[in-house]
């Protein structure tokens, strides 16, 4: 006996769930999307399917002319293999209809009309598959592609039974039939169809929840890139842009009288320190400490964000009182607040809105207080003017 190690792999027993995926493969091929136009392909050819043997009964009945349902069944059987060789081969994919929508509705639409005029008393039923012609069409078509479809059903029909007049010897025999029978071919058929129905409702139900699910996460992506787009990443605070665009909201405020506002430019004392001892992810967590905290102290008309590295901008409405006020809290809560193995201060220089005065020029002189409170020991506010 040979080793294990020898077996080669005719040797080896195979995976019937392989063999039945390979085989698979082979008949509907494995690309998603040239499978998925074989699967629609499939349901048509069963609807055919049904209606045939449904054809073949009435001519075992004598309700139908055999010639006329063995043409229409060559016909048929004609326009399907080609369908699928077109579309198994990946030949179809060289057109601008990889899925060969509107050769394959347009003979359905033939098939259902001729289907009509061979079928004699059972002819009503025949044109039940015109609706699964066109359920098909509404996952490819645009709107004047199934108007023309329409148009084209509708005079092949109006030819159908103006040939039928003509020669009704294509139709049917003579024959008495019973209107149970006729009730019982309907039934018949419609259990045809339905299925088929079915199916293609199920699609697309299954496509309208994956647009909604699309549309939703789209919603949320560009509900993300907005709040990226005017908040700081790391705080969550508003960033430098949405607070120069406070900045000009408060002027434009105040220039029109209605109220009066300070800027106050907040520094976080020996920062670099922290960078140089503790690394960037220390440094890291003392600015979201601090963002978090000086948040926590604000009343709801105040707004502040980070103005870049380890600096923050308030704005608060009224005059110094109330941003010196806002200001002792956030500096007293982040001089209490836990941080990574040292104590965190600030630092702060205010100034108040002039009259005529631009972004520009406001936010220079809070910078040249926040310059004097550094130097005069750091840990303090100092006041524009003061």
């Amino acid at each position: 006996m040979r080793p294990a190690a020898a077996m080669n792999d005719a040797d080896r027993p195979r995976d019937p769930r392989t063999s039945g995926r390979r085989l698979i493969d082979l008949v509907a091929s494995g690309e998603r999307r040239r499978r998925l136009r074989l699967v629609q392909w499939l349901i048509a050819t069963l609807v055919y399917a049904g209606t045939a043997m449904l054809l073949l009964a009435g001519v075992h009945q004598g309700w139908m002319c055999a010639a006329s349902v063995h043409a229409w069944m060559g016909f048929i059987a004609a326009v399907q293999l080609a369908s699928y060789i077109a579309l198994r081969s990946g030949w179809s994919e060289r057109s601008r209809d990889p899925s060969l929508t509107i050769w394959q509705l347009g003979l359905g639409v033939v098939a259902v009309n001729w289907g009509y005029l061979i079928c004699g008393p059972m002819r009503t039923s025949a044109l039940f598959p015109l609706m699964v012609i066109f359920a098909f069409g509404a996952f490819a078509l645009r709107w004047r592609q199934i108007a023309m479809l329409t148009a084209f059903a509708v005079a092949s029909l109006v030819a159908a039974v103006a040939l039928r007049t003509v020669h009704p010897e294509w139709a049917t025999s003579e024959h008495v039939v019973d209107p149970f029978r006729v009730d019982v071919n309907n039934v018949l058929m419609i259990l045809v169809v339905l299925p088929a129905l079915a199916v293609i409702a199920a699609r697309l139900s299954s496509l309208r929840q994956k647009l909604r699910d699309q549309r939703t996460a789209l919603g949320a992506a560009l509900a993300q890139v907005e709040r990226l787009a005017v908040s700081d990443e790391l705080t969550g605070l508003p960033n430098r842009r949405s607070m120069q665009a406070e900045l000009e909201r408060s002027i434009a405020t105040s220039e029109r009288g209605i109220a009066p506002f300070c800027v106050g430019i907040l520094d976080i004392d020996h920062f670099k320190a922290v960078n140089d001892e503790l690394g960037h992810a220390a440094g890291d967590a003392v600015l979201r400490n601090v963002a978090c905290l000086g948040r926590e102290q604000m009343r709801g008309t105040d707004v502040l964000g980070r103005w870049g590295g380890e600096e923050f901008l308030l704005v608060t409405p009224g005059g110094t009182d109330a941003m010196t006020a806002v200001l002792a809290r956030i500096r007293k809560a982040v001089a209490a607040g836990a941080h990574p193995r040292r104590r965190v201060t600030l630092s702060a220089g205010v100034a108040v809105h002039r009259a005529g005065e631009d972004a520009d020029a406001l936010l220079a002189r809070a910078d040249r207080a926040l310059y004097r409170a550094k130097h005069a020991g750091r840990d303090q506010v100092a006041i524009d003017g003061d």
